[in-house]
C-alpha cells in the first residue's frame, strides 16, 4: 500500500515543539523591544543588562528549539516542515549574527539584519505550527 504525502500527518511533539517556540519567539521580540526602550549603551544598571540578558538567554532558547524542530523534522520526513525548519535555523542564524555585530560593533544599522532573521523565523515557525493543527 503506497501512502501518499498529503495523508502523512506531523506527530503532537512537531506541535508542542513548534508552539513552544512561537511562544518564545514572542517573548524574544518583548525582551527585544525592552532592551531598545530601557537601555543604552554601554550598560551601567543591573536592570540594563537584565533585560538584554534574559533576550539573549530567550534567543539561545529559540536556537536550541530550532534545532529540535529540525531534528524532529528530519525524523518525520515530511518535505514541507523539513524545508520550513531548515530555514527557520537559517533565519535564527542571521538574526544571531545580527544581534551580535549589533551590540559588539553598535551601529544600528545591523538590528535591521536581526529583525529580518526574527519575522524569518517567526513566519517559518508559525507556518510549522499551522501545518501540524
Amino acid at each position: 500500500m503506497v501512502v501518499s504525502q498529503s495523508r502523512i500527518r506531523p506527530s503532537r511533539l512537531m506541535l508542542y515543539i513548534s508552539l513552544a517556540e512561537t511562544i518564545l519567539l514572542a517573548g524574544l521580540f518583548y525582551a527585544g523591544i525592552a532592551t531598545l526602550f530601557y537601555d543604552k549603551f554601554p550598560l551601567n544598571a543591573y536592570s540594563e543588562a537584565l533585560i538584554l540578558s534574559s533576550h539573549i538567554t530567550l534567543a539561545m532558547l529559540v536556537g536550541f528549539f530550532g534545532a529540535a524542530m529540525l531534528a524532529q523534522s528530519v525524523r518525520e520526513g515530511i518535505r514541507s516542515v523539513y524545508l520550513f525548519s531548515l530555514l527557520n535555523l537559517l533565519f535564527i542564524g542571521i538574526a544571531a549574527a545580527g544581534g551580535l555585530a549589533f551590540y559588539g560593533l553598535l551601529i544600528p544599522d545591523y538590528a535591521y539584519l536581526m529583525a529580518l532573521g526574527f519575522f524569518g523565523s517567526l513566519f517559518c515557525t508559525s507556518s510549522v505550527l499551522f501545518y501540524t493543527i
